[in-house]
């Protein structure tokens, strides 16, 4: 039993990574059986990979066939957002009130260098994946703070919708630039432990974020 699932996680992370590298092309039907043998996994514990994937929302199963990616739809997206901001009102606050210990500092200084990073990025490449990737590490390391094991690994589960949501909405003219004033608001009102203002903030930036992309979905 501790094997098959060893197995399992093993393909279900190869399937990950296929996905984060963009190797998986949507509308395109893959293989169960080819793509079980690529990666070295058994037949088994490699359709068990897929059909967590399937729960998940990443992958959608095609029976007899293989499966394709998933597309993203309005019901995902608005999900995505809600969970987000369940999730991110809680760490913000929680940082807030330790803000001064030496994990809050340490944690501070980490959401301030990605600030730096986005700010650079804005300033020379604009490019939207490398900026996006900048703001899911400023999120990431946000729950990471907290040390919620359980909550960390349903954000990495959303952690691929997340990401590509977000490139998509700095697609939009001026989102790069009212991003990075949102995330200094962010450390502005963690330094001033201004609970109301951060989840009002939160609430901003995601609702902003979510919009841009139900737009795009629709046109």
């Amino acid at each position: 039993m501790k094997e098959t699932h060893l197995l399992q996680t093993q393909a279900y992370d190869y399937l990950i990574d296929l996905i984060k590298k963009g190797e998986l092309q949507p509308d395109t039907i893959y293989s169960l059986n080819k793509l079980a043998k690529e990666s070295g996994v058994s037949r088994t514990p490699f359709r068990d990979a897929v059909l967590c994937l399937e729960q998940e929302r990443y992958l959608d199963v095609l029976p007899s066939k293989g499966f394709v990616l998933h597309k993203m739809t309005k019901e995902d997206i608005v999900e995505t957002y809600q969970i987000r901001s369940a999730i991110e009102v809680y760490c913000f606050k929680q940082l807030s009130r330790h803000l001064e210990t030496e994990r809050g500092q340490q944690y501070y200084a980490k959401l301030s260098s990605k600030v730096d990073s986005q700010k650079e990025i804005a300033r020379t490449t604009c490019s939207t994946e490398d900026f996006g990737r900048k703001d899911y590490e400023f999120h990431r390391s946000l729950v990471q703070y907290v040390g919620n094991a359980s909550m960390l690994e349903i954000y990495r589960r959303f952690m691929y919708r997340i990401f590509w949501l977000n490139v998509t909405s700095f697609s939009r003219d001026g989102r790069m630039d009212e991003t990075i004033t949102e995330h200094d608001a962010f450390l502005r009102m963690l330094r001033e432990h201004d609970m109301t203002g951060l989840e009002d903030m939160v609430e901003h930036h995601l609702a902003t974020a979510q919009n841009i992309n139900l737009t795009l979905l629709e046109s």
